[in-house]
Parts: C-alpha cells; structure tokens; sequence
C-alpha cells in the first residue's frame, strides 16, 4: 500500500493509505466499492474499518461538489 498526503490548504494535511479500504472489504483495487456496502462499514464495530469508509464517503462528496 502507498501512503498518500492530501493536502486542505488552511485547513491542515494529512496521510491516507491508497488501497487500504478496498484490501479490508475484500474489494479489488480498481472497483468501485457498493454503496450498501460503504454504508454498512460505515456502522461496523471495528473501529479503523468505520472511520476508513466514513473517510471514503468524505471524499466521495469532494470529487462530486459542483
């Protein structure tokens, strides 16, 4: 896995895990991952799982603003 910086200018930076998702949901890289899916890790008791798919979603919004 590659770590990523991403960068929200006056609002700080931060690294991500490219991939990391997708290896934890048993999804293919280069897929895209369901929505009930996403939904469903989103509400999951493991913790890193929850905040990578709520992360997920975030950037999701960001690419479709507009």
């Amino acid at each position: 896995m590659k770590m990523e910086r991403v960068n929200l200018g006056k609002k700080g930076s931060f690294e991500i895990k490219k991939g990391a998702l997708h290896e934890q949901l048993g999804i293919p890289l280069g897929e895209t991952i369901p929505e009930e899916v996403l939904k469903e890790a989103e509400h999951s008791k493991d913790g890193l799982l929850r905040r990578r798919a709520i992360a997920a979603e975030g950037f999701r919004r960001m690419r479709h603003v507009g």
